[in-house]
């Protein structure tokens, strides 16, 4: 087998780079051009012979992020790209839309209340609203992250993975622990997505921090994927089995009022 040199990968990684950042360029070049452009004007705009601009368009074509005109014979965006933007701007939206619904469940349940999002393997704090408990012992603060198998809010948002995203994450993590609590196995891990996905929210029971518990659901999109997730947490003392019945409740209304202001319907 013929071993590759260090220069022979670095040729290699520079092509790929230059192939995406082409790719790149094609795709912007539709709202300067467009809406609708041919294989010969994308060709001579980008400076590429038609061979490897056809490639690119082929690719991007198949995953969705330019699609063929009704006359076949030139290209348009494709709806992956819309898919991406809405992700983005529910992202953006959804701390202001979540905001005076977490300040009402702040004040109905008199606990603390925490709104995350992904980041890849970790859950990302974007908002936090205290309540006048006098006790602020929790792990996650705004611009904090926490694994996704570890807590409430972080832990339904690993259950809106697809089946292979899990079980990446999983080989990635290797699953550490906090607490004695805290779920270590993946078997345990995937018995816990079915539930949270099962009765639409998940405990946390001392798995970050002794003497803490959490109730979190997911806010879904508007096409009912699940792009944050909001919690409360306080003292385990006060979360009884039929508090956290009272709390389970408030939180899925909340996610749910919150999802139904994304455009979610389900």
């Amino acid at each position: 087998m013929k071993s590759i040199k260090k220069n022979d990968t670095a040729r290699t990684g520079s092509k790929n780079v230059q192939s995406l950042d082409r790719a790149l360029d094609l795709l912007e070049a539709f709202p300067k051009m467009g809406p609708e452009l041919g294989l010969t004007s994308i060709a001579e705009s980008l400076g590429l012979n038609k061979a490897t601009a056809y490639r690119l368009l082929s690719t991007l074509e198949q995953r969705g992020f330019l699609e063929r005109s009704p006359n076949d014979r030139s290209y348009r965006l494709g709806v992956r790209l819309f898919e991406l933007g809405a992700y983005y701007q529910n992202q953006i939206n959804v701390r202001h839309m979540a905001l005076p619904f977490l300040a009402a469940l702040v004040d109905d349940v008199h606990e603390s209340s925490f709104l995350c999002i992904r980041d890849g393997d970790d859950a990302l704090c974007i908002e936090r609203l205290e309540a006048d408990q006098g006790v602020k012992i929790f792990a996650l603060r705004v611009g904090g992250r926490l694994p996704l198998h570890t807590g409430a809010a972080p832990r339904v948002l690993l259950a809106g993975l697809e089946s292979q995203e899990v079980e990446g994450y999983i080989q990635r993590s290797g699953l550490p622990g906090f607490t004695s609590k805290s779920i270590t196995t993946r078997e345990d891990l995937l018995k816990d997505i079915q539930t949270t996905l099962k009765q639409g929210y998940t405990l946390s029971i001392e798995d970050i921090t002794p003497g803490v518990a959490a109730v979190g659901a997911p806010i879904r999109d508007y096409s009912g994927k699940i792009i944050a997730s909001i919690s409360v947490s306080g003292l385990s003392s006060r979360f009884d089995k039929p508090r956290l019945k009272q709390l389970a409740e408030a939180v899925k209304q909340t996610a749910q009022r919150i999802s139904r202001h994304l455009g979610y319907t389900g």
